[in-house]
């Protein structure tokens, strides 16, 4: 049995907050529903947009423009309507199939913390090893993860694997694939899990503008639960919880980081496979 996962990052701009890496998991035929539906709504007249893109939709700029005078000053009405849409398009994820209310897919999530990132990067051998950004780590960190739930899913046996769709980047996803590979030769535990990787335009291919959606919402709630905001959990996250859409969220923190370059060189793909023995109760999931 295959299982894809459609992959998107978001991140907090100036090094701080979280990186996160994350998006759905699901079977061909609820993400073909999903596809189906999310095209349709997105063409639908009172709507009428190119593709959903979640920071968009929140902050009402680029697609979303039109439904706001100022993005600076949104009024009451202005965010009602916009959170309005989005809440129809989270509504998709959490039941894809129309007239049936099993839940096919989960959002799961892992977030870099950019300020431990940043510090320990500071050596040079560190930033060697890890990168100048937290961008391939929280990948192949979110790609280890879903293997992991393969395992679990399949009770330990390697009847499930999970084919990958990542949004497409202008710096990495020439190298993407390859850094794919090394990954699966690396954590041979994983890696039998990991059946394909490809990457794709998130603005034409929707359930990579799903995965948007959910790890926008990932996201926000990380940084409200590692105390870098105050706030609320938004109304769009608590949608995808209470439909048990909302899976596995993680994150990492400074020891990890310290841990990989004390046992990694340069160039060296990540040694993960020890992720692979979590169990849901060491701390891999919290509730909010």
């Amino acid at each position: 049995m295959i299982v894809g996962s459609y992959m998107d990052e978001s991140f907090d701009r100036k090094q701080t907050g979280t990186f996160v890496v994350g998006g759905i998991l699901g079977r061909s035929i609820p993400i073909f529903e999903l596809e189906r539906r999310w095209e349709a709504l997105l063409k639908r007249p009172d709507i009428d947009i190119g593709y959903f893109k979640a920071s968009d939709c929140n902050s009402g700029s680029g697609e979303f423009a039109k439904f706001v005078s100022d993005p600076k000053n949104i009024t009451p009405e202005e965010r009602s309507r916009l959170d309005s849409i989005s809440h129809e398009f989270l509504n998709l994820i959490a039941y894809p199939v129309p007239f049936d209310r099993t839940h096919y897919l989960c959002v799961h999530g892992i977030g870099v913390v950019q300020k431990d990132f940043y510090e320990v990067i500071q050596d040079s051998k560190a930033r060697a090893i890890l990168g100048p950004s937290p961008y391939r780590l929280a990948y192949d960190f979110a790609t280890i993860n879903c293997a992991w739930a393969m395992k679990k899913l399949g009770e330990g046996g390697t009847g499930y694997g999970v084919s990958f769709v990542c949004d497409e980047h202008e710096q990495y996803s020439p190298l993407a694939e390859q850094a794919f590979q090394n990954l699966k030769q690396t954590n041979p535990d994983a890696a039998e899990y990991m059946t394909t990787f490809s990457s794709a335009d998130e603005k034409k291919c929707a359930p990579l503008q799903t995965a948007d959606a959910g790890v926008f919402e990932v996201r926000r709630a990380l940084n409200l639960a590692l105390k870098h905001w105050e706030g609320t959990l938004r109304s769009q996250f608590s949608l995808l919880a209470n439909a048990k859409a909302m899976f596995l969220i993680t994150h990492s923190t400074k020891e990890q980081l310290e841990h990989l370059v004390a046992t990694h060189e340069p160039g060296e793909p990540f040694k993960l496979d020890s992720l692979m023995e979590m169990q849901l109760g060491d701390n891999i999931k919290f509730e909010i």
